[in-house]
């Protein structure tokens, strides 16, 4: 497969149709957009061809299928750099080409098939930082760079943390302490510590945990604390909120 992309002309085209047209992306391909330009409408990107690779779609409760996924697709485009990955245009080119049907079957399109929803999940429809985590692709290759640990028996036990509940990324990902890697999986180990001490740290318990990170933002430069001070502050907070 290649990597194509869609111009950022042609992005606001299909933005400005999207009232008219939006029924039409619960087509079974994505084959009548491309008439609309002629069949321009995809252009290879400066990648060279890669071996092609598919999204699971087995699960009727799609949220499932995300932290495979996430592993799937960071681990094929892991040498996107951050700002490829930031790139409205690659994603939209993915998400209307090749994974067309992913796309639909993540978001539920053929039931949520409005304008505001083929934006969001298709295309980019608010900041860089929102944007990507509400694009059906960007998303999962964002979970990817955030939480990928190679240092891990089980590389991607962060990842599968983090795909628990589509909250958990509102909560942690969307934030502005997310900036850093670093501090994403220092903040997740702190929370996987205390399930380990028999905690139960729930979705709100994370939400509340977030709030306590970004205020430790404001007095820390997060950056250059230790990871293990990191976790140690998470780890000392969830004893007294759970």
């Amino acid at each position: 497969m290649k990597l194509q992309f869609i111009k950022q002309d042609d992005l606001d085209i299909i933005k400005s149709n999207l009232e008219v047209w939006a029924p039409r992306f619960q087509s079974d391909s994505s084959e009548w957009l491309e008439q609309e330009f002629d069949g321009h409408l995809f252009h290879d990107t400066k990648y060279r061809e890669m071996p092609d690779f598919q999204l699971d779609m087995s699960s009727e409760k799609v949220f499932q299928t995300d932290a495979l996924n996430a592993q799937r697709l960071y681990d094929k485009l892991s040498f996107l750099s951050d700002s490829d990955a930031a790139d409205e245009r690659l994603w939209a080119g993915l998400c209307m080409g090749h994974f067309w049907k992913y796309t639909q079957y993540r978001w539920e399109i053929q039931k949520k098939c409005t304008a505001d929803a083929i934006k969001q999940h298709f295309m980019f429809a608010y900041g860089a930082r929102r944007s990507v985590m509400r694009n059906a692709l960007a998303r999962l290759w964002w979970i990817g760079r955030f939480t990928y640990d190679p240092d891990r028996a089980d590389k991607y036990e962060l990842t599968k943390f983090m795909c628990e509940h589509n909250d958990h990324i509102m909560h942690i990902l969307e934030r502005n302490t997310s900036n850093n890697p670093m501090i994403i999986r220092a903040f997740i180990d702190g929370i996987l510590s205390a399930r380990k001490e028999g905690l139960n740290v729930n979705t709100d318990a994370v939400g509340e945990l977030s709030r306590y990170l970004n205020l430790l933002g404001g007095i820390y430069i997060l950056d250059c604390l230790p990871p293990e001070r990191i976790t140690e502050k998470i780890l000392v907070k969830a004893r007294e909120i759970v």
